[in-house]
């Protein structure tokens, strides 16, 4: 099983960064209003924690706090350098998807293939908990869908560029 040394500065980026562009990329796809994107913001976090105590190697160092926060910082410029909120959505958007498509390629190359189904699993399944976390265009609670169809989307794209059929 990898781990970080094995791999490039430029390569761990993008293994470290993936998931959280995929965590705001469903976030922002949604119309969840304030209390939802706050839901959709945490619901990951039970992940995570999994993935930190989990057995994978790779996983318990792209969640390890130093690396998160690197992540976190590499994703604000991201978005300082953006713009507008519909160009940061846009953006992060793309970005969760092309670095997805990317962190699995790299995996494929010098991980294991157990790296790249426990990689590629991690990326879905927090898209998936986010997107579920909250209820879409209702008001107050009422009405409104479990998952929008920008999130849908999104998903379905994620799923596709890592290699995963939406099921």
């Amino acid at each position: 099983m990898a781990t970080k040394s094995d791999f490039s500065s430029a390569e761990w980026e993008v293994l470290r960064d993936a998931p959280h562009l995929v965590i705001l990329a469903v976030t922002v796809a949604g119309a969840s209003g304030f209390f939802g994107s706050i839901a959709e913001a945490l619901a990951p976090s039970g992940i995570i924690n999994e993935a930190l105590q989990g057995s994978n190697p790779l996983l318990r160092e792209v969640c390890g706090r130093e690396e998160i926060k690197s992540s976190i910082e590499s994703i604000k410029e991201l978005a300082r350098a953006s713009g507008d909120f519909a160009n940061i959505q846009a953006v992060l958007r793309q970005e969760a998807v092309d670095k997805s498509r990317t962190a699995i390629g790299i995996l494929r190359k010098k991980g294991s293939p157990e790296d790249v189904s426990v990689y590629r699993d991690f990326l879905i399944h927090l898209g998936d908990k986010v997107a579920n976390a909250a209820k879409e265009g209702g008001f107050l609670g009422f009405g409104g869908e479990r998952v929008s169809e920008h999130e849908r989307t999104l998903l379905a794209e994620l799923a596709e560029a890592v290699g995963m059929l939406q099921a």
